[in-house]
């Protein structure tokens, strides 16, 4: 007992020591762990300051899927949501930055945006590719097209993944909106219409797509299993072509394909004149070539590939592509359905190189 009344006060002072160096190196350590390391983990950062910011400001909340929100760093900064950032590669450079806020459905998505300098940008997957990938006159690859970029070729680099699913890139609108097709058929088959046809006397369907089977199957497979909830956060409703086409016109322009448009699709088809655009066969000059299947990424998936395009000729039927022709269908003949969406304008780049192995990510 005397040894211990000696030496207490000993024996205290060490365990105050032993106390305070174990608070230092869990505060050491603790805060190492949660240092930014990567411009990826400011933008993290960045958009959790700004979900954190909105849970007691709702009012900042966009009220449909047609607004966007913007919430700049300054805010966050002013707010003491988030410190300010600097450049990882010079800390003398304040980054600036900013976070979207989008509507989907019953959720919200949460986007941000970093500028450091020289050093970063936050690049979403449509700037990355215009400005990664060279701009071409011959061979695959991606072509300017009458205003839009569009993927040409026998195997272009112009693969995405969602989830578990390959997609191709068909097209990059003047919005920054990536149009993709999958290249996963549906399991189940879907007619376009099969109502009763006066035209025909019988169950041959009607083509007018706006009142067809096929405008509710298509909104059926967006709320399926199909998509996950990752993917439809990615998806954007958009106007699809929906015009009808005269058999004798072949035209690749899209006018008659566009000259009717429906509104706030998640899910279409392919348009009779996107599939003879992909070709770089020089005979490709109209939809009805059969050239057209040559030098075409999409070509794998031309036997009976349906398309949104409905005839003007007829009450009952529809374009589909075979043998990379464009030819006429009955609306009520069944088919496997691969789904065409676009992707957010705000969706960012999280690597890949657009090839089949490595085909570009999302975040």
């Amino acid at each position: 007992m005397g040894f211990f009344r000696e030496n207490g006060l000993k024996f205290m002072m060490i365990f105050i020591v032993v106390v305070v160096i174990t608070v230092v190196f869990t505060f050491m350590f603790s805060g190492r762990s949660k240092k930014i390391k990567t411009y990826n983990d400011m933008e993290v950062s960045l958009k959790e300051a700004a979900v954190k910011y909105v849970n007691s400001n709702k009012s900042l909340l966009p009220k449909d899927e047609t607004s966007l929100k913007k919430i700049n760093l300054d805010t966050l900064v002013n707010e003491k949501k988030i410190k300010q950032l600097f450049a990882l590669d010079d800390e003398n450079i304040a980054c600036t930055g900013y976070v979207t806020i989008i509507k989907k459905e019953d959720s919200y998505v949460f986007t941000p945006y970093i500028k450091c300098g020289k050093y970063y940008e936050t690049k979403t997957i449509a700037k990355y590719i215009i400005d990664n990938e060279e701009i071409k006159q011959t061979d695959d690859g991606l072509y300017n097209y009458s205003g839009l970029y569009v993927f040409r070729g026998e195997n272009p680099n112009n693969y995405v993944k969602l989830s578990d699913k390959l997609y191709r890139i068909i097209e990059i609108n003047s919005d920054n909106e990536l149009k993709l097709i999958s290249l996963t058929k549906t399991e189940d088959d879907y007619v376009w219409d099969d109502r009763y046809n006066s035209e025909k006397e019988d169950n041959y369907g009607v083509n007018n797509f706006s009142k067809s089977r096929l405008k509710d199957s298509l909104n059926e497979i967006y709320k399926s299993d199909f998509f996950t909830a990752q993917d439809r956060e990615k998806i954007v409703k958009h106007s699809f072509c929906v015009g009808k086409k005269a058999l004798a016109d072949t035209s690749l322009d899209g006018k008659a394909e566009c000259s009717i448009t429906e509104n706030d699709l998640y899910v279409g088809l392919i348009q009779s004149n996107e599939y003879a655009r992909a070709s770089l066969d020089e005979k490709c000059n109209a939809t009805n070539r059969p050239e057209c299947q040559n030098y075409n990424y999409l070509s794998s998936l031309s036997y009976n590939l349906r398309t949104i395009t409905a005839l003007s000729d007829n009450t009952y039927q529809v374009y589909n592509i075979r043998s990379g022709e464009s030819l006429a269908t009955n609306c009520n003949n069944s088919f496997l359905i691969l789904p065409v969406v676009y992707i957010d304008k705000n969706a960012l780049y999280q690597g890949g190189k657009g090839t089949k192995e490595e085909p570009y990510l999302l975040r």
